[in-house]
């Protein structure tokens, strides 16, 4: 039996820009031991034909009901059977939030991240009609879709430097910070014994109006995207004798990490339900931030 994705529930005439619809009917939700999955006929979706090249990448966060969320966890462990052969070339990864905005080892079931860096930008729409966009976005509840464009960076994420950086100067607009680490199973205690300090800090960071943390693997990675006004804002939380400086110095001097990433991307446009995220709305309404 192939395997179905839930029907998506389309926003009727009376859905307002930010405001979640309510669906006339839900489909029957199905448990993971209810999915028929046949591997043969998903093949993997084709590599990258330019790994490292990616010009543009989409960040899509989504928020599901808790009776979606074991369908959602199963999904991100097989994502590799729901992709077709019309998934466009690039790279394409469904990715886990973590508890406590995501900077949690515990897991935040209901949240998910679909990243994208696509060799084709044009090919979004493509992507969209795919079996595995249709599965990860149709049950979602809320939405926000980050559209960026590399501005500059160094490091690698799994094995290889993503972007072709634009060099472009960020901070007159608000612009996104993007970290991955890869840590080492013998510092992982040394490593998460430091996240608590680093969320209170970037909870109460002034500037800085979103951010989450998600990764590949509960223990062993960690990706954080936030959201500054402005460099200021950025500089004040990361440098500077503040937590996040000594967790990053410690991290260097003790040897925590295998691989790291850091990059700054321009926002090229915003979307999805702003309205549960005022200080994203703000941004939006008053033109810093594209929508």
């Amino acid at each position: 039996m192939a395997l179905r994705p839930p029907m998506q529930q389309p926003h009727g005439p009376s859905h307002q820009p930010g405001i979640l619809a309510v669906p006339q009917a839900q489909p029957a939700l199905q448990t993971p031991d209810q999915i028929p999955i046949q591997p043969s006929d998903c093949p993997p979706t084709r590599p990258s034909a330019q790994p490292g090249r990616h010009r543009s990448v989409t960040f899509s966060f989504f928020r599901y009901r808790p009776r979606w969320a074991p369908v959602a966890f199963t999904l991100m462990g097989f994502q590799g059977l729901v992709r077709g052969r019309d998934m466009p070339a690039g790279d394409v990864r469904l990715l886990g939030c973590g508890g406590q905005e995501g900077f949690s080892i515990v897991p935040d079931f209901n949240r998910y991240c679909l990243y994208y860096a696509l060799d084709d930008p044009d090919e979004e729409a493509l992507l969209k009609e795919t079996r595995l966009w249709r599965f990860v976005a149709g049950p979602s509840v809320e939405t926000l879709h980050f559209r960026l464009r590399p501005a500059s960076g160094h490091g690698t994420w799994d094995g290889v430097e993503p972007y072709a950086y634009s060099r472009e100067k960020v901070g007159e607009r608000p612009f996104v910070v993007l970290t991955h680490a890869r840590v080492h199973r013998s510092k992982a205690r040394s490593f998460w014994r430091s996240v608590p300090r680093v969320r209170e800090q970037i909870r109460a960071a002034t500037g800085c109006p979103y951010h989450i943390g998600f990764g590949e693997h509960p223990l062993l990675t960690l990706a954080t995207f936030s959201v500054w006004t402005d460099l200021p804002a950025m500089r004040a939380f990361a440098y500077g004798g503040t937590e996040h400086h000594a967790t990053n110095r410690a991290a260097r001097s003790e040897q925590w990490l295998t691989e790291s990433l850091f990059a700054r991307f321009e926002i090229e446009r915003l979307s999805g339900d702003l309205a549960a995220y005022p200080a994203l709305q703000a941004l939006t309404a008053a033109g810093r931030i594209p929508s």
